[in-house]
């Protein structure tokens, strides 16, 4: 990924965080304070992008059809390191559908889920303070603040793995979060369909970056269930979202990604046999 790319996506996570002194920040201003919330965890531009990317596309989409794009958070922990992380990123991504939306009831479970998922890594105590400060803010309806601490929660996990040179298990939380998106925008898209929603799909940057991160992955990783499952749909998944913006992906692709993409979703929430 580019320095171009890289602050292109800070800028526009920072366009979305917008509380009444943070929105009146000039697009320069705002993308550093972004910046320096990762920054001061130890989250550098070798780290994921924020999931909170994720939020704009929900934003261009609205109104969203919630009740049909939700799921309820799976209940059981998984075993394993990869999944916890892929989980991770998943819940932070069904909060901010959950902000998208302003549904007050949903964002509790992703506090309690994604907490459980932290502990599992081993880094409950980084994402313990930002649980609370969910619940609490979500509570007064400060959807900004929900936002903030989401961004924050993401970044105490990523920051958590790199205390422990567990660098990989970091960039699976990022890809959590991606892939749940996509199933969300992709399923958006398909119950109202037109050619310039479709275009939200078109996401060649992100494809790339985590394409070369699952790559990367150790032998032993990229061998276990789920991330081969990852790659095979990715596969699948490329040819589709890699067009010139002005040409549309047609309603049949649209189904074909949100398809694939819940096939990896439920692999990642389902407990292994």
């Amino acid at each position: 990924m580019t320095g171009v790319t890289r602050f292109s996506l800070t800028l526009g996570l920072a366009w979305i965080l917008g509380e009444t002194g943070f929105a009146q920040k000039t697009a320069v201003q705002r993308a550093a304070d972004l910046e320096h919330i990762r920054e001061e965890l130890g989250i550098n531009e070798f780290t994921a992008p924020s999931i909170a990317q994720i939020f704009a596309e929900f934003e261009a989409l609205k109104p969203l059809p919630f009740d049909k794009v939700w799921r309820d958070l799976p209940e059981a922990t998984p075993q394993d390191r990869p999944r916890l992380a892929l989980s991770a990123g998943q819940a932070i991504a069904d909060g901010f559908l959950a902000v998208a939306a302003q549904k007050q009831s949903r964002i509790e479970p992703v506090g309690r889920v994604l907490l459980k998922l932290a502990k599992g890594l081993g880094v409950g105590d980084h994402i313990a303070k930002h649980s609370k400060g969910i619940l609490e803010m979500a509570l007064r309806k400060h959807w900004a603040g929900v936002q903030r601490e989401l961004v924050r929660a993401q970044a105490e996990v990523e920051a958590g793995m790199m205390a422990l040179k567990d660098e990989e298990i970091a960039h699976l939380v990022s890809l959590g979060g991606w892939l749940r998106g996509l199933e969300i925008t992709a399923s958006v898209v398909h119950e109202t369909y037109s050619a310039e929603r479709a275009r939200t799909l078109i996401q060649p940057e992100l494809f790339d970056y985590f394409t070369d991160r699952i790559n990367t992955l150790n032998p032993a990783l990229k061998k276990t269930a789920v991330i081969t499952l990852i790659q095979r749909n990715l596969q699948e998944i490329g040819p589709l979202t890699r067009k010139p913006v002005d040409t549309p992906i047609p309603p049949a692709d649209v189904k074909k990604i949100r398809d694939l993409a819940r096939e990896i979703n439920q692999a990642i929430a389902t407990p292994a046999a």
